[in-house]
């Protein structure tokens, strides 16, 4: 597949029995908002999952817990990587752990250091995701960020450093969860080997620094699709601007296998 070509007539050029679409949640599906526990799938995107759904597997990825991640996307018949790929769950199948988690009494524990890092900074949210724990700060002041990530930091250094945890860093997001090496890209791989997905090619579409190591998966395979940001930066194989383009060009995919 040659980089010049537009991201519709590469993907025109591959049989409905060989694509495979995974798509990310938040900037990608959903539009980005202040508060995560807000993100909504928007109707026209839901109703071309469903219709999409019925012709080629779709694969939604996500750093969102499943429970989270399902009740949001709400499609039968999608399939589902989430906590940044340490669960994958297919229809009628039970959970697939691809990674290693830590007992829940340390990810409360996790929750504690956090929440004493965000005290008193107007902004900061933690959110509990049950097998790791975020801290947002896209609504703390410029001015405090700084000083909220050095405080997360020397909270978090005893399990850092004693290699029981890693922390990802995302857009306006710090994550802490167990130090594995799992990731959007492991998870992916391992979708790949599935019977069913073994001898197809995958369509990566995400928009946050956690989607590149999908994009280094795919890439050579298929296609890796940057959604926002700046064209290029990430030497994806197709940009699209927005959540709106992402709905514009699944409308048109699934318009055109219906007719086929």
């Amino acid at each position: 597949m040659t980089r010049h070509r537009s991201l519709r007539s590469r993907l025109a050029g591959i049989p409905a029995r060989q694509l495979l679409l995974l798509l990310d949640f938040d900037g990608t599906l959903a539009p980005i908002v202040l508060r995560p526990d807000r993100a909504t799938l928007p109707a026209p995107v839901r109703a071309v999952l469903h219709r999409l759904v019925r012709l080629i597997p779709v694969v939604v990825v996500s750093g969102r817990a499943l429970g989270d991640l399902r009740r949001r996307v709400n499609v039968p018949g999608i399939r589902y990587i989430a906590s940044h790929g340490l669960a994958f769950k297919e229809p009628r199948s039970p959970v697939r752990w691809l990674g290693r988690r830590v007992p829940r009494r340390e990810v409360l524990r996790w929750v504690r250091a956090l929440r004493s890092s965000a005290a008193g900074i107007h902004g900061a949210l933690v959110e509990d995701k049950g097998w790791s724990v975020a801290l947002h700060d896209r609504s703390v002041h410029h001015a405090d960020r700084a000083i909220l990530r050095r405080r997360v930091l020397r909270a978090l250094k005893p399990w850092l450093t004693n290699g029981q945890a890693a922390l990802v860093r995302g857009k306006r997001v710090l994550e802490i969860r167990p130090a594995d090496s799992w990731n959007k890209g492991t998870a992916v791989a391992a979708v790949l080997a599935r019977p069913w997905a073994r001898n197809r090619i995958p369509v990566y579409l995400g928009d946050d620094r956690t989607d590149r190591d999908a994009f280094r998966t795919v890439r050579g395979r298929g296609l890796a699709v940057r959604v926002g940001g700046r064209r290029g930066i990430w030497d994806e194989d197709a940009w699209l601007a927005s959540p709106a383009a992402v709905v514009s060009v699944l409308t048109w995919l699934t318009t055109r296998r219906e007719a086929t």
